[in-house]
């Protein structure tokens, strides 16, 4: 009997590496991509949004400083963006066991339109669902950094501020609250101070990736 949308067979693993801009994410990600690569382990690695065409696209529009966005409409292009992305990339990825390794994933649509935008949770929560078509990452890893880090950061990289970068700091506050109360109410969040340095981070985090992968015959 064919499987039914939201059922899959679960093969492979999906890691999620989430926090604010600055916190980390990009080295994080891009160092354990290196890593499982040379070790041979099946993986593709995405960002959200983005990874499709159509998931591109809905990018291009959320960080274009010129577009003015009402919540909603916000929260439905991020979700868009997701349900093309899990449909074509993600889910055929864990079917084959494949590593999947994601910069952001639900726990930014929580962060950003709860915390920041201040959306009904049911609600946003629901069409979440609706979107990840029964996919949850099996690990999430929540990177910290404070406010003044954060900033010292993006300008000693010289970061442009996109329409997502350009938002107050009493939103970016929302948002970093919203993120440690979901990492307090939900199971599956590992939360790290990325402030321990970057090789510190790496260390952690994989020792837990390899922990997963090795219980599900990965590795």
């Amino acid at each position: 009997m064919p499987k039914q949308s939201g059922q899959m067979a679960r093969g492979g693993l999906f890691v999620v590496i989430e926090g604010l801009d600055a916190a980390g994410k990009t080295t994080l990600v891009k160092r354990l991509v290196s890593t499982y690569r040379r070790q041979r382990i099946p993986l593709v690695t995405v960002r959200e949004p983005g990874g499709t065409r159509v998931s591109e696209q809905a990018r291009r529009i959320l960080l274009d400083p010129r577009a003015a966005i009402s919540p909603q409409s916000e929260l439905f292009l991020y979700l868009a963006a997701r349900a093309q992305l899990v449909a074509d990339v993600i889910r055929p990825a864990l079917a084959r066991r494949d590593l999947v390794i994601a910069d952001r994933f639900n726990l930014s649509t929580y962060a950003y339109q709860i915390g920041g935008r201040g959306l009904p949770e049911r609600e946003v929560m629901a069409a979440d669902r609706l979107a990840r078509d029964g996919v949850s990452p099996d690990i999430t890893v929540l990177l910290t950094v404070s406010e003044a880090e954060a900033r010292r950061r993006k300008r000693r990289a010289g970061m442009k501020a996109d329409r997502m970068e350009r938002q107050s700091r009493l939103f970016y506050r929302g948002v970093r609250a919203e993120y440690l109360r979901q990492a307090r109410k939900r199971r599956g969040i590992l939360q790290v101070d990325s402030e321990i340095g970057a090789e510190d981070v790496f260390t952690h985090v994989k020792a837990q990736i390899d922990r997963r992968l090795r219980q599900r015959g990965l590795i």
